[in-house]
């Protein structure tokens, strides 16, 4: 009977054991945690190299880092979460956070202090990563910011001082003088390019005083005034030969085209300071702030590291991702990346494009934190196709503006 007792007692601590400690088996075996991640330039490389301290710290751990097409990435997550198979960590948008919220693990209860954590980052970027019990869904980890990038060369070709100028232009001084910059520069086509997304043209429409949602970010509110003007006004750059059509109505790559110098300005994002710090030879570049509209305004952005319910090692990622989210680890992957840091605290000195960080940064402090609560809502991600094809019709002179900004409503109501 004793014998017998005593087989028992030790078969129930065993399985209490293992049950008991929950998804906590990265502190006592091996584990291998598959990571999902995509790249804007070098960041999957990065990662691993920031990581380094970590896995060294935790030999037990391994990564398995996947590295997916940026094109590819949001089907092949969505079928790894469908199957039931997710990566135990992936890198994520802010477009992908609201899309994949019912799928991605609460952060909240594996911290000590959540409070604490969450004060760690900058309130725009903080707001895209909540769920609507205000918990935790994903860890900041980069800010961006949408922004004017010039060929400063050209510019200087044309006897203009564009960092004097863009202190205080509007949009019709700057297409004076972006004129006067392609009859100055032979070779040089047009004015402007936009990425052919809704969020760079984001931009454009929250400089003319627009917003996709009502003024208490309660329902979808796209027909009014401001919005039809900033749709007209881009359909005036096009109409006069300064955006070039072959981005919005063609397969044409406005990086490319401003790489290649045959446009004077380019609304990208702040990720593209890598881009054009590693692949621009032949001439000087620089950051200067948008023409303001009714406002001055960018549009932020950025990216996220999370996890999700039915991950096999969640203990284990959600130790990685604390680890590569604290101040010191993310300071050394954003300087590495070439880009903002999400958390509040963090002092980065880049060795180089110091000054077009900065501005990036002054034009994300003006930006009004609407704008941040807007793409952190469902409805603007998920119509986000749509409403760049109502505009491209209106780009092809098939509708107006005000008929593009009624279809988009009705689509958001349906």
């Amino acid at each position: 009977m004793k014998r017998s007792l005593a087989v028992l007692f030790c078969i129930f601590a065993l399985f209490s054991s293992l049950f008991a400690g929950g998804s906590k088996e990265a502190a006592s075996g091996d584990v291998t945690l598959t990571v999902l991640w995509f790249n804007d330039a070098n960041e999957s490389d990065v990662f691993m190299d920031t990581m380094q301290d970590y896995l060294e710290a935790n030999p037990n751990v391994k990564i398995d880092l996947q590295v997916i097409a940026f094109g590819d990435y949001e089907q092949k997550l969505k079928m790894m979460i469908s199957g039931g198979n997710p990566p135990d960590v992936a890198r994520l948008t802010t477009s992908h956070v609201p899309i994949l919220a019912s799928s991605l693990e609460p952060i909240d209860p594996y911290l000590e202090d959540p409070a604490a954590t969450k004060a760690e980052f900058m309130p725009s970027m903080l707001a895209f990563a909540l769920d609507k019990e205000g918990q935790m869904l994903a860890y900041p980890t980069e800010a961006t910011a949408n922004g004017m990038i010039v060929n400063l060369t050209a510019w200087e070709n044309a006897g203009i001082d564009v960092r004097e100028l863009s202190k205080t232009w509007t949009w019709d001084e700057w297409e004076e003088a972006v004129k006067q910059v392609i009859a100055a520069n032979e070779g040089m086509k047009y004015g402007l390019a936009v990425d052919y997304t809704i969020h760079r043209f984001a931009t454009l429409l929250y400089e003319f005083g627009g917003s996709f949602m009502n003024e208490d970010q309660t329902a979808f509110d796209m027909v009014k005034e401001e919005n039809i003007n900033a749709i007209n006004y881009f359909k005036h750059l096009h109409d006069e030969g300064l955006v070039p059509e072959s981005v919005w109505l063609g397969s044409e790559n406005p990086t490319e085209l401003f790489q290649a110098g045959l446009v004077a300005c380019h609304i990208g994002g702040s990720w593209n300071i890598n881009t054009y710090n590693t692949n621009v030879k032949d001439f000087e570049w620089t950051v200067v702030s948008t023409p303001k509209g009714e406002i001055n305004s960018s549009v932020p952005g950025g990216k996220f590291i999370g996890a999700f319910k039915d991950g096999k090692h969640k203990e284990a990622a959600m130790d990685l991702m604390a680890w590569f989210s604290d101040k010191a680890h993310n300071e050394k992957y954003c300087l590495d990346t070439f880009n903002l840091s999400s958390r509040a605290d963090a002092e980065i000195a880049y060795p180089t494009n110091s000054e077009e960080f900065a501005v990036f940064q002054h034009d994300l402090s003006v930006t009004p934190a609407f704008t941040a609560v807007e793409w952190g809502n469902a409805k603007v991600t998920q119509l986000s196709t749509f409403m760049v094809e109502q505009i491209v019709q209106v780009l092809l002179g098939n509708q107006t503006a005000e008929e593009a900004c009624q279809a988009i409503q009705a689509r958001a109501e349906s």
